[in-house]
């Protein structure tokens, strides 16, 4: 049987059961981590508390500052496909986002960099039947033609 996680938005009620308790954000982390494990760290119970004590009890996420990265991972595999030895620096550059988000894509759709081109990350069908093939071929070679070389 599964072990049951507890998700941000639960501990959260608990904090605010804690904070209305009158416990100290400390003492709340102390009490959740008795039962929960490490899930809760003294600095995060400060910081909801900070808003509790603002009035302000909505449990979700603040929106975030910034612009949302907008990425299509179409035009990033055509790319690639159009010519597998362009660096993520080079990819960055075209696409004209930060190279940190390439990497994080290209992980994403399963390509890794081996030998200055990007690869598959999982061997293909084809891939799979050569890789026998020599192995099987080395195998069928007497050791002493090996250590010749």
């Amino acid at each position: 049987m599964a072990e049951w996680s507890p998700s941000k938005h639960y501990l959260r009620n608990l904090m605010l059961y804690e904070f209305h308790k009158k416990n100290s954000a400390t003492v709340a982390a102390k009490n959740i981590c008795d039962v929960y494990g490490d899930k809760v760290s003294v600095r995060i119970c400060q910081q909801w508390f900070k808003k509790f004590k603002a009035g302000n009890f909505c449990l979700e996420d603040e929106p975030r500052s910034g612009r949302p990265v907008k990425f299509d991972d179409d035009v990033l595999t055509q790319e690639i496909e159009a010519n597998p030895e362009l660096t993520i620096q080079e990819l960055s550059d075209r696409l004209q986002c930060p190279w940190s988000t390439v990497q994080e894509h290209m992980k994403k759709i399963g390509k890794i960099w081996r030998e200055g081109v990007w690869v598959p990350h999982n061997l293909t069908e084809e891939n799979k039947m050569l890789s026998k093939f020599c192995c099987n071929t080395l195998l069928a070679e007497p050791i002493k033609d090996r250590l010749a070389l």
